[in-house]
């Protein structure tokens, strides 16, 4: 049995292959989330410690874990890794694709969400756009409730309700998905006559290059927070033929 951790995307991904190739699996997500089982796989969803994850490998015979989560679940990455270290499990990390770091005066690559706000503190925009996700209003809340900004965050109920509770202006979120349409981003940017962007380095499945294409036309700073640095006990895959690969040489 193999323990897929995913999302939307790359986990989406990972799963495909493992049916195409008849590897029974477990799929797992934090949040319920609209997940077609294939005839190898099954579904599980809800937080778990490392304690939780070492009790359902060892319950479940799981012989290896396929990491494709998002970049910036810093909690699952070190869950994971504590559970599968106590265990003695490999950890396939299926990365995504990303751009190569530009070295241009408007882009700017912090390592915290702290550094950022210090950033704009010391050069204030007139309005920031926030592409960073629903999670970080509260953390963010001490620049926000200081200084304009938008919020794009995607149109689900549960994510309106985390901004509401945080105590976020409804009236300056935007609720739709992101996407690879630069007309749509600048257009974005100049209806809101934004000033800055703040996003994470969410990758190629984030549109990251995009990000950064829209805020150089409109010659606008953005700021990108670095991901995380992922445990080095983490194998790195980044295709079907190296997953798979792997997974042949354990037996599995």
């Amino acid at each position: 049995m193999i323990l897929v951790f995913g999302g939307t995307t790359e986990g989406k991904k990972v799963a495909g292959i493992l049916e195409q190739h008849a590897r029974p699996y477990y799929y797992s997500t934090k949040t319920e989330i609209d997940f077609v089982k294939g005839q190898y796989g099954q579904y599980r969803h809800g937080a778990m410690t490392a304690e939780d994850l070492q009790a359902f490998c060892t319950a479940q015979g799981v012989k290896a874990i396929v990491h494709a989560s998002h970049p910036f679940a810093r909690i699952l990455h070190d869950t994971i890794h504590t559970g599968a270290q106590a265990l003695s499990l490999p950890v396939f990390r299926f990365e995504r694709s990303y751009p190569e770091k530009q070295e241009h005066p408007l882009i700017r690559y912090v390592d915290s969400y702290q550094a950022a706000t210090d950033w704009l503190e010391h050069y204030p925009v007139k309005k920031l756009l926030a592409l960073t996700g629903v999670q970080t209003i509260a953390p963010l809340q001490h620049y926000w409730r200081q200084h304009a900004t938008i919020f794009r965050i995607l149109p689900r109920e549960s994510s309106l309700a985390l901004a509401m509770a945080a105590g976020f202006p409804e009236e300056d979120l935007i609720l739709e998905m992101p996407g690879d349409d630069l007309q749509q981003e600048s257009a974005l940017i100049q209806q809101h006559q934004i000033g800055a962007i703040l996003t994470k380095e969410s990758g190629e499945s984030g549109f990251l290059s995009t990000k950064i294409r829209a805020a150089l036309e409109n010659n606008i700073p953005i700021l990108i927070v670095q991901r995380p640095t992922l445990p080095e006990a983490f194998i790195p895959v980044t295709d079907e033929a190296s997953l798979i690969g792997h997974l042949n040489r354990l037996g599995v």
